[in-house]
């Protein structure tokens, strides 16, 4: 029977390896899992060279496992249901992870989890923007390069600066619904580990003002955006936020991991303006046991 014990921040480098592990992509398998561990209760387990996660989407969930044997895992996940008393409920499972558990496994549901899919993008169409895809985008950083030209990009070194600008932004733009509110504190968070957390970001400046704030990881061959806010006075700020970021860190990766929409329909429509290469979409599975 696996062990799980509430997932902290003095967990993460033992946690992180595991990350490299899985080429999925999502997510749900970098520093995020640490930044949502409140809302959705997180526990681990580390187990036969598995890492193992359990959530609560309300009711528990287990992720699949990471490292080790994968059915040896799944398994294992099996036998602690039925020990416990807990229906075997997956979260985000891939496509492909999919496929395997029908394969091997009684699947008695597979849900879409929606508004949870990531949104992935070839690493080079947001550096180069290319083409007449992405017409619209270079308009908009042509407007803010003739009104702003006194415009500064840096890595994030100054967290009083980067703490101040989301104070600013979250004066005007209060957290709304459960998940907004939920990624108000976690954002801060991520700041104040920002080391722990191996991130990289930047802080636009305007005249010396801050515009916007950015700030994600690489993970293997994928650049992932956690953060992204940005001060709408300035004509075309999130075009240009989108790019210089993609500039600065993604040029040594071949995809770019833009996140969820969380079913905000605004945020969907930003994304799919990007042109994804793919949406990854995930699966709430439940096996018989």
């Amino acid at each position: 029977m696996l062990l799980f014990r509430p997932l902290e921040p003095a967990d993460f480098p033992a946690v992180k390896p595991f990350f490299a592990l899985t080429d999925s992509r999502l997510c749900d398998t970098t520093s995020v899992l640490f930044l949502w561990r409140k809302h959705f209760s997180t526990e681990f387990c580390l187990s036969n060279g598995s890492l193992f996660i359990k959530q609560t989407y309300g009711s528990p969930t287990f992720m699949t496992p990471i490292g080790g044997d994968y059915l040896a895992g799944i398994e294992a996940i099996l036998a602690t249901c039925r020990a416990s008393g807990l229906r075997a409920i997956f979260s985000v499972v891939t496509e492909d992870e999919l496929s395997v558990l029908r394969s091997r496994f009684t699947v008695l549901r597979a849900d879409e989890m929606g508004g949870w899919a990531d949104y992935l993008y070839e690493s080079r169409d947001l550096i180069d923007l290319p083409g007449k895809r992405f017409h619209g985008q270079r308009n908009h950083i042509s407007q803010f390069d003739r009104r702003y030209p006194n415009h500064l990009f840096e890595p994030l070194t100054d967290m009083a600066a980067a703490r101040d600008f989301l104070d600013r932004f979250y004066a005007r733009n209060p957290p709304d619904g459960e998940l907004s509110i939920a990624e108000h504190s976690l954002i801060y968070e991520l700041l104040e580990k920002y080391d722990l957390y191996g991130q990289v970001g930047g802080l636009l400046t305007v005249g010396g003002t801050a515009a916007s704030l950015s700030v994600g990881e690489v993970v293997g061959d994928t650049l992932f955006v956690h953060i992204e806010k940005a001060d709408t006075d300035y004509v075309g700020v999130y075009q240009k936020t989108v790019n210089l970021f993609a500039r600065a860190y993604g040029g040594n990766t071949r995809f770019i991991n833009r996140e969820e929409d969380m079913g905000i329909e605004g945020l969907r429509r930003s994304k799919l303006s990007y042109h994804p290469t793919a949406l990854l979409t995930k699966y709430m599975t439940e096996l018989a046991l």
